[in-house]
């Protein structure tokens, strides 16, 4: 689990400090074209995607996340997008961090769950049976 703290950053960006969990779910990120990707970590704020092609910083794309009820479907901001360094030296992929402009009313608890249960299940993982 990663978090991030409230405050204003570098270049006055602001931090927020937001439960983010590592996941591997599908997705798809719709802009100028529609893009397959792999979720690979995911907060109340935003996601990080690994994708075959990069996004322009900036940009504001559709983006659908496979979860487990259903799929959730929001507006995002490309924070950052940059080449994988664990896809060289193969074909390159790329990390794309996607800050959501908005979370409908109806999917924000699910995230929120998803999150929780993502969170205690990888924390009981790490535990070991005695």
């Amino acid at each position: 689990m990663i978090e991030r703290e409230v405050g204003v950053g570098v270049g006055g960006r602001q931090k927020r400090r937001e439960r983010r969990v590592t996941v591997d779910l599908p997705a798809s990120v719709a802009g100028r074209s529609c893009r397959a990707a792999r979720t690979v970590d995911v907060s109340l704020v935003g996601c990080l995607l690994r994708c075959e092609q990069g996004l322009d910083a900036g940009a504001v794309v559709d983006v659908e996340l496979d979860l487990p009820d259903g799929p959730l479907r929001a507006k995002a901001r490309v924070a950052q997008s940059f080449v994988d360094g664990d896809s060289l030296p193969g074909p390159l992929r790329y990390l794309t961090g996607l800050e959501f402009l908005g979370l409908a009313a109806v999917d924000e608890p699910r995230l929120r769950s998803f999150i929780e249960a993502e969170s205690t299940r990888s924390a009981g993982a790490g535990q070991t049976a005695q």
